[in-house]
């Protein structure tokens, strides 16, 4: 007779989040970060309302821990198996009156029962002593090399920079995958021939691209190149599909930090007596950078769509103006996640004589395209 079924995630709220039963808290809000930037209905091309309404959902029900504990237990409750062809089901059985029984007593074991129980306390009260009066020995942990370089301290003098977590990696080869963020880091094994077994090689950091060779059914790993000459393996739970390309919008977007207010100044290089007001009357979020002459950056600004502001203390010399539309302003890449468009005014314009700019442009102007990368460069 088969055992009951049974599902550790009956309404498939765990498979939605894209973790596992027994995943730590912070790995589920990690996953519902990532997965909520990417579906979220303001999003272009990968927003759906339907898929953020059912991902909130799962979220709202896996992080209460009341609610949780609710769903884990519906989950242990056994469901009812129909009986198979030819299955006998159980036959009624008829209580009978069960004769009386002589429970054995202590007084009943033999001389030699007694004499090997004494035996027995008297080694191992001795092997607690002498294991208590004995010291500990010394256990040496395993090292696993690090794959990034080491970042040093910052100068007493120099800020503080946001802590978004290590900067992903790429590996060799032409990457087909790239690591999600989880609870704990992405180990990177390699094979011990001697010991025929995989030992850690190292860890990479979240949206590590990689290219993947070939998976093993056996135990979940990906093969993937580390090196021309050495491969490697990686947990295939840990990777997603996806290009360099796209592991750094993945990065952006999972750093993208708190959506700055209207007229936030997110970066100031230098200052003076001018100003500039600004107005956004795209639909659009947008972001306008100041560069001199030189492209260092002046200062950057925040507008929501249809915000305006003030822009004061600039310097009174010629300057680049340009500014850049889009979804989701990622504090950590200093751009647009999601369909960024950037340009730049033709011609440099002295601070003192423009006190006010438009986006887009009034009158009409033809700007010049820029790069996400040069538009981003700080």
């Amino acid at each position: 007779m088969l055992p009951p079924r049974m599902t550790l995630d009956p309404e498939g709220l765990y498979a939605r989040l894209g973790v596992e039963p027994w995943s730590e808290p912070a790995a589920i809000t990690a996953a519902y970060r990532l997965k909520a930037r990417l579906v979220h209905p303001d999003v272009p091309r990968t927003g759906d309302a339907g898929a953020f309404m059912d991902l909130k959902h799962a979220y709202d029900v896996l992080i209460a821990p009341e609610r949780r504990a609710a769903y884990d237990r519906s989950a242990r409750r056994e469901l009812p198996r129909e009986p198979e062809p030819g299955e006998i089901g159980p036959m009624p059985i008829h209580e009978a009156a069960a004769p009386p029984i002589r429970h054995p007593r202590l007084r009943d074991l033999p001389v030699v029962v007694w004499a090997g129980m004494a035996v027995m306390l008297i080694v191992g009260a001795i092997e607690i002593g002498w294991h208590l009066a004995s010291q500990p020995a010394q256990v040496r942990g395993l090292t696993i090399p690090a794959t990034g370089r080491d970042v040093p301290p910052p100068a007493p003098n120099e800020p503080l920079q946001p802590a978004f977590g290590p900067a992903p990696v790429r590996l060799a080869g032409t990457p087909n995958f790239y690591t999600i963020p989880a609870a704990n880091p992405t180990i990177l094994w390699r094979s011990d021939d001697a010991r025929h077994a995989l030992v850690p090689w190292g860890s990479l950091p979240p949206f590590s691209a990689v290219q993947g060779l070939r998976l093993f059914k056996a135990n979940g790993m990906v093969e993937v190149k580390v090196t021309d000459t050495a491969n490697g393996f990686v947990e295939a739970g840990r990777l997603t599909p996806g290009d360099t390309a796209a592991a750094g919008r993945a990065w952006c977007t999972y750093n993208a930090g708190p959506t700055p207010a209207n007229g936030e100044v997110l970066t100031r290089g230098a200052s003076g007596g001018a100003r500039l007001a600004i107005e956004n009357r795209s639909g659009q979020p947008a972001v306008v950078k100041i560069r001199s002459a030189d492209g260092a950056l002046v200062a950057s600004v925040f507008l929501g769509p249809g915000g305006e502001t003030r822009v004061e203390g600039l310097p009174d010399a010629p300057a680049h103006l340009e500014f850049a539309t889009g979804e989701v302003w990622s504090r950590a890449c200093h751009g647009f996640a999601a369909g960024m468009r950037a340009v730049r005014l033709p011609d440099m314009v002295r601070i003192g004589s423009v006190t006010r700019l438009a986006i887009p442009p009034e009158p009409p102007i033809e700007p010049v395209e820029l790069s996400e990368q040069a538009f981003e460069q700080e």
